[in-house]
């Protein structure tokens, strides 16, 4: 597409957040990725720790079994999953942050700041 800014990797540069929309949007799809990341990097390290455990049949090799190898294979995975969820809260907390700094010019604008729709209630009334 002609006149879009170009795009890093995948992450949207500085030079695409043109307006408080397009910034809104790369809070929400940057912490989606990093979510996601984090999720298959988890999934990921498990998966090869089960894998890795079973491997060499209880040899010991370098005083290590079988299962403390692949802790030592699959915990910089699980440290990278988890630095990923650091990161998703930062994008997080940065939104608001700008939601609170901005608000102002925001409100200028016709912004209205996105309600939680969690509500919680006394169950009295009529619809269960």
């Amino acid at each position: 597409m002609s006149g879009m800014p170009q795009e890093r990797g995948i992450f949207t540069g500085a030079d695409a957040l043109t307006d408080n929309v397009a910034l809104v949007e790369w809070f929400n799809s940057t912490r989606r990725i990093l979510h996601a990341a984090a999720l298959e990097l988890g999934v990921t390290a498990s998966e090869l720790d089960a894998r890795l455990r079973v491997v060499g049949g209880g040899i010991m090799v370098g005083g290590l079994t079988g299962r403390a190898r692949a802790r030592q294979v699959a915990r910089p995975i699980t440290h990278a999953s988890e630095a990923l969820v650091t990161a998703s809260q930062y994008i997080v907390t940065a939104s608001t942050r700008f939601e609170a700094v901005y608000l102002p010019e925001l409100e200028a604008v016709g912004y209205k700041p996105r309600r939680d729709g969690f509500r919680f209630t006394t169950g009295s009334g009529g619809g269960r």
